[in-house]
């Protein structure tokens, strides 16, 4: 099964609404206005201010160009307008009644009723035109109908008889003397599509479309055949939709090699604010606009895996996300607890506290931002990740004493580390099997410091980074380079991260 992640761009309003609520958002907060529909609107509200009595307008335009989409968010293009929707499932006769049932006395904003769901009128609506017309004119004249009434239609000829018969009822009594009652609204133009998509796309799953495979210049060959919105987004749908299947056609038939790398330090604020310059969203996924920063700037003497990422620069975030690269933070007293644990003599005998209850090592591996997104991942999370640790010197300064080991060679550390991950997982996830012996992974040569098999041919593969801040300790260790910062995590998260693309040939 393809586990990779799958672009699902909502087509039609009703989609967009319940994936913004399912995501807690509000879909009109990053819907694109559509100036010149919006000017329309604002001025046959005016019209209906001004000259005291309802208006009447069919907004025509093809399907999936938009107009559903701009019709419900007026409230959030215009200040103090009510809009109210006429329901699919009453009878068109009743739209009069419905009109002046909505007005409430003392209420200044503006009105739009809306005819929903009625884009293809049925025979039986076109039928009740005239009769439905002829009362709707009587409420028009009354100040408790002082509405605008819009109705989206998609079938031309509908829309046009739709318009004359309340142009023939009640002319400028009924409808915009211009317009005569017919607006054709054409959505937003093609060269906004595509941030659109993006925008929406970056709204619902925190990445954008170059994520799915879906680059500017992609874009451009897709919109030579999108006559509407809908058709663009369905196009940009089925080829990320390739794309995926392109890169998992790979995969399957090696490894799904998913790359967290793991920052031990010494300081919890200054790991933490490393992480948090490199990743975004609440999955520490790394931000991958920003290490695309550093491939784009011009360096004569860049590193190889620079001008191997300048190669494949236009799949790049694509490839990133294939991979699931991620950045946590693994603060000192987790790192500590593992070496307690389960680090060798030699390593432990450096330490002031060389020893630590196997419970208490378990306790702080689980409550870390590292197990914690394990869990998610396995579908088993217990208990929410309660916060960062606080800076306390003696820890800092313990944890100094074996980044001094790791500077030499840190196999024992990684070791360390991925004993106590199979500690805990052998309780919480017992089929999960977990190595960090540097062992190879199926059918190519990725040898992860600390390996978690979930299940066939996908693993986590844990590669921990020890690093510290330019602090030593008083009278026993010197400072050094500050390697935490997050400058140097950008060479070493891409230079990892272009291993494992080598190494699983995508």
């Amino acid at each position: 099964m393809n586990t990779l992640t799958k672009l699902e761009l909502p087509k039609r309003w009703e989609l967009l609404e319940q994936r913004a609520q399912a995501a807690g958002l509000d879909a009109g907060l990053f819907v694109e206005r559509v100036d010149s529909a919006a000017d329309r609107i604002d001025y046959l509200l005016q019209r209906v201010k001004t000259g005291g009595g309802g208006l009447f307008e069919v907004f025509y335009g093809l399907s999936g160009s938009g107009k559903t989409t701009f019709l419900k968010t007026l409230p959030k293009q215009f200040q103090q307008i009510r809009v109210s929707s006429f329901p699919k499932d009453m009878d068109l006769s009743t739209l009069p009644t419905f009109i002046h049932d909505t007005y409430v006395p003392g209420d200044t904003s503006a009105r739009v009723i809306l005819i929903e769901r009625r884009d293809n009128p049925s025979q039986r609506d076109m039928q009740n035109l005239s009769e439905t017309f002829a009362e709707l004119l009587e409420v028009f004249r009354d100040p408790k109908g002082a509405a605008l009434v819009l109705w989206p239609v998609t079938r031309e000829p509908s829309a046009h008889k739709i318009a004359e018969e309340a142009w023939t009822t009640g002319r400028d009594s009924m409808a915009d003397t211009r317009s005569r009652g017919f607006y054709n609204f054409t959505g937003l133009p093609k060269e906004r599509f595509y941030a659109v998509a993006d925008t929406t796309t970056r709204n619902l799953t925190g990445d954008g479309l170059e994520t799915f495979g879906v680059t500017p210049e992609v874009a451009n060959d897709l919109l030579a055949e999108a006559q509407t919105i809908a058709d663009f987004f369905n196009a940009v749908d089925l080829y990320a939709e390739m794309q995926r299947e392109k890169t998992w056609s790979i995969l399957k038939t090696k490894v799904r090699a998913r790359l967290w790398v793991v920052l031990p330090g010494d300081v919890p604020s200054a790991i933490r604010s490393t992480v948090l310059s490199l990743t975004q969203g609440s999955r520490n996924r790394v931000d991958i606009e920003l290490v695309a920063e550093f491939i784009d700037q011009p360096d004569e003497k860049a590193p190889i895996y620079v001008a191997d990422w300048k190669a494949r620069r236009s799949a790049m975030a694509h490839i990133l996300r294939a991979i699931d690269l991620r950045l946590f933070e693994l603060p000192p007293n987790v790192s500590l607890a593992a070496v307690r644990a389960y680090g060798e003599a030699s390593v432990k005998e450096k330490l002031k506290q060389p020893a630590a209850k196997l419970e208490d090592a378990k306790t702080a591996m689980r409550n870390s931002k590292l197990y914690k997104e394990i869990e998610a991942e396995l579908g088993i999370n217990k208990t929410p990740f309660a916060g960062a640790s606080r800076d306390v010197e003696e820890t800092s300064n313990e944890y100094r004493r074996i980044q001094a080991v790791a500077s030499k060679g840190d196999k024992s550390l990684n070791k360390a580390i991925g004993l106590l991950l199979s500690e805990c997982l052998k309780e919480d996830a017992p089929t999960v099997k977990v190595v960090s012996e540097k062992q190879s992974l199926p059918n190519c040569d990725l040898k992860p410091d600390v390996c978690l098999h979930i299940n066939d041919l996908d693993y986590i593969c844990i590669e921990p980074t020890w690093r510290s801040t330019d602090k030593g300790i008083p009278g026993e260790l010197d400072g050094g380079q500050n390697t935490l910062a997050a400058s140097h995590m950008k060479k070493y998260l891409l230079d990892k991260a272009m291993q494992y693309i080598k190494a699983l040939g995508i």
